[in-house]
């Protein structure tokens, strides 16, 4: 009996030695494709993200690196703040036109050059004041947007130089409280100056191609002034009223890329 059980075992065992080499060649065989960890990892890796702004590839689809060089171009631009002062019947308003270098596409030497103007009247004893000069700004913009495309947000110094001539005069003249007698007050031609800085925060987006609308808010700080014997100006072309050290301005600009 047991050499009966013996001779089975050993049958066994030369039949299990003899089937392995044809499974492991069916297995083989099986139609089973798995990618490599290191395809997977690199695909999942190099998947690109579209955003607004961005350039695509017209051939692939993907996004497309915008080449970046030490020159990109020139822009001009004009401003309609002023302009829309004066079609609204204020007493003051300006004409201001710009031009800018776009350096690396993140700094932006600008010059921006105007006239401005004023017609007032209701200041102390009810007198008109009356100025019409040029005034000049120049600065730097800087680009705080990481992403090379249309969509810029930026800061900003300017420099700002006026010098005007304005006429004070009243219609009524003036009693003099002592003596009783009355002279009437018009004083044409008086000579000013000044100087100013600006702290601008800026927004630009573009509409179409070359064609962008920009706008900003600035502080303004009076640097020195030169003014008359009767006073200060009530306006300052390029600054804005002259009735404090400091004053708030803004400017909604379009802007062409030449």
């Amino acid at each position: 009996m047991n050499r009966s059980l013996s001779l089975l075992l050993l049958c066994l065992v030369a039949l299990v030695s003899s089937a392995r080499p044809h499974v492991a060649a069916v297995v083989d065989d099986l139609p089973i494709d798995v990618p490599p960890v290191d395809s997977l990892a690199t695909d999942s890796l190099t998947t690109d993200t579209l955003h607004l702004g961005d350039l695509v590839d017209k051939a692939t689809g993907k996004k497309k690196k915008k080449e970046v060089y030490f020159l990109n171009g020139v822009t001009v631009g004009i401003d309609f703040v002023g302009l829309g002062m004066k079609l609204f019947g204020s007493d003051w308003s300006n004409a201001e036109v710009l031009a800018r270098i776009n350096l690396l596409d993140k700094y932006f030497p600008i010059a921006e050059l105007g006239i401005g103007s004023a017609d007032h009247s209701g200041a102390e004893l009810d007198n008109h004041f009356k100025v019409t000069a040029p005034y000049f700004r120049a600065g730097l913009d800087y680009n705080i947007n990481k992403k090379h495309n249309a969509n810029r947000l930026t800061v900003g110094l300017r420099y700002g130089f006026s010098a005007y001539k304005y006429d004070i005069d009243s219609p009524d003249p003036l009693v003099d409280p002592y003596w009783g007698e009355s002279r009437e007050l018009k004083l044409t031609g008086l000579n000013g100056n000044c100087h100013w800085a600006e702290i601008v925060v800026g927004l630009e987006t573009r509409l179409w191609t070359i064609i962008h609308l920009g706008w900003d808010i600035r502080l303004k700080f009076r640097l020195s002034q030169k003014k008359s014997d009767v006073g200060m100006p009530w306006y300052i072309p390029g600054y804005g009223k002259s009735d404090g050290a400091t004053c708030w301005g803004g400017s909604f600009k379009l802007l062409i890329d030449i």
